[in-house]
């Protein structure tokens, strides 16, 4: 029971089956608010991301031989600490200092400024060490994965480098006055206690006080994330609840329900805290209504092949083929279409990159390939197995927000998990292990 549990097509149903639930009962009301069509392309996505996982993990799958790794991981999680944090620092250095921005405005104003910089296409200095920060920093998230998946059997040195890679993504956040990245590390953190109890372990590691330190850390993010939205409404003015009521209709296209705003009114429920509920609430829960916006305007939105997922190729593009625009292109359809800033949800996502069709075939193989990580786990016990599935398994909980590749970066984290993994498993391999 465990095990089906932890299937992927069993736990992208049962993941979206509650996100759909919050969605209705939350008390927000969507201006656009996904009709038949739109709620009938999550719902058949949904069925071909578990038809692909379904074929691949339905077969039998024979125990596994051999569950030992042939070398201690200290080294390859040491290894992967200092790239992660050497990259978040050459991100910052460039940011900070190399990018000429004017840091004194403080961090939200010039995140706001630089997104209105980026429509009216307005470069921005990029030295090097930005893109070699972007190549390393993931690999602290393979750092840190690699110590939950096998803390037990780790040294003191391995242990702290382990968990001080988690610094890395939380720098990144703060250069770039955002939460997903540390968002994106709390969940590879539940995708990795999945994979801990699929393979019979307990959910963390003993022996590190893991507990106390994760419900310190989902405290400072929530108090991080609570004082970004009181940052941002003084940075737009927004002094009063009317005020917020103003923006949220006018830009963000909702409303409280009649009851949310009484309480506020009556004096029952304190506006500032309905006000971080409200922004918290609309974030997490707005990407069917991006769903419905895409199905609106389809005819004028072009298929961008990956470009709308993996934020590093619109640098490059801007960088090494400005003459295309494509990046120009993308953010100027998806403005128009209202879409440009909006989680697309996965499904969202793909129909952006590849079209309703071909969108539903690139499903099928994610599904798959999220089927062929769990049975791999389930064959051979390998930390290359391990590290794969904690990644298929945060792009399922990242699903109602976003495509795998398309959060904080996700496809260079993912790179990173492919890179190591296949280190890993030629290891295992030469030292005459089943992998």
């Amino acid at each position: 029971m465990r095990r089906n549990v932890l299937r992927p097509e069993f736990l992208m149903c049962g993941l979206w089956a509650v996100f759909v639930a919050v969605y209705f009962v939350v008390p927000i009301q969507y201006v656009h608010a996904p009709g038949f069509a739109a709620w009938g392309l999550m719902a058949s996505y949904v069925l071909a991301f578990t038809f692909g996982s379904i074929v691949v993990t339905l077969p039998g799958v024979p125990p596994a031989l051999v569950r030992e790794e042939p070398a201690p991981l200290d080294a390859v999680i040491i290894a992967c600490a200092v790239a992660g944090l050497a990259g978040a620092a050459l991100i910052a250095i460039d940011k900070i200092w190399l990018s000429g921005q004017d840091w004194s405005l403080g961090i939200s104003a010039v995140r706001d400024r630089r997104s209105v910089e980026v429509m009216e296409g307005v470069a921005i200095k990029r030295s090097w060490l930005l893109y070699l920060g972007y190549l390393t920093i993931s690999f602290s998230c393979v750092s840190f994965c690699l110590f939950l998946l096998r803390g037990e059997k780790v040294g003191r040195a391995a242990g702290w480098a382990g968990q001080a890679s988690v610094l890395a993504m939380v720098a990144y956040a703060i250069v770039y006055g955002g939460r997903m990245p540390i968002l994106l590390v709390i969940l590879l953190a539940v995708g990795c206690a999945m994979v801990r109890k699929l393979a019979g372990r307990q959910l963390v590691p003993t022996g590190w006080y893991l507990w106390p330190k994760m419900s310190l850390g989902f405290v400072a993010f929530l108090v991080y994330t609570n004082a970004i939205w009181s940052s941002r409404r003084e940075i737009g003015n927004i002094h009063s609840y009317d005020d917020f009521l103003n923006v949220a209709s006018r830009r963000w296209q909702l409303q409280p329900s009649a009851w949310l705003d009484e309480a506020v009114r009556t004096g029952d429920l304190g506006a500032r805290a309905v006000m971080d509920f409200i922004s918290t609430a609309m974030y997490l829960t707005h990407s069917p209504t991006t769903v419905q916006r895409v199905m609106e305007h389809f005819g004028q939105l072009s298929s961008y092949l990956g470009l709308y997922q993996i934020g590093i190729l619109s640098p490059l593009f801007d960088v090494f083929a400005p003459g295309l625009k494509l990046p120009e292109t993308m953010r100027g359809q998806l403005a128009t279409a209202g879409l440009y800033g909006w989680f697309p949800s996965a499904w969202g996502a793909w129909a952006l990159d590849a079209g309703f069709e071909l969108a539903l075939i690139a499903i099928v193989i994610w599904g798959a390939l999220s089927g062929a990580a769990y049975r791999a786990v389930l064959r051979s016990g390998s930390s290359a197995a391990e590290l794969l599935l904690v990644f298929a398994y945060t792009a399922i909980l990242i699903s109602p927000l976003n495509g795998p590749f398309g959060m904080a970066n996700s496809f260079l984290i993912f790179c990173s998990f492919v890179a190591v993994a296949l280190w890993l498993s030629d290891r295992r391999q030469a030292a005459g292990l089943v992998a």
